[in-house]
């Protein structure tokens, strides 16, 4: 289970609160995932995918409106995920992969580029003010 800290913080109040809900998410989906059919836990599982994207077109919208030079980088990184996420995803669908897999590598990628990448976008907005 992943349990935000200040550490994981970049000082933008809408990304923070994007992130801690990620980390919610990932927690309560780890939870639910052990006792559900499959079903429910595709379901589970596309909701995760839906709010990484969501969040991912949040957070470039915010660096284009601010001028970010880093937005194409970042953006790459975020299509990466996304891409290697599907791949998981389809694993999962053809029993290649347990959903908790699945989990393991978002905690591990969203806290990696939290304390990375989205740092780099916080310094940039802080010299902007």
């Amino acid at each position: 289970m992943l349990l935000w800290n200040d550490n994981f913080s970049i000082g933008i109040e809408g990304i923070d609160l994007q992130h801690r809900y990620f980390i919610d998410l990932l927690n309560r989906l780890s939870l639910e995932l052990k006792d559900s059919d499959a079903a429910y836990q595709a379901k589970l599982i596309d909701e995760l995918a839906s709010y990484a994207k969501q969040h991912f077109i949040s957070e470039e919208n915010i660096m284009y409106k601010l001028g970010y030079p880093g937005l194409k980088k970042h953006s790459e990184y975020h299509q990466d995920l996304l891409e290697k996420l599907n791949g998981r995803i389809g694993l999962y669908l053809l029993d290649m992969l347990e959903p908790d897999e699945i989990i393991s590598y978002l905690s591990k990628w969203l806290i990696q580029h939290i304390v990375q990448e989205d740092k780099i976008l916080a310094k940039f907005i802080s010299e902007l003010k």
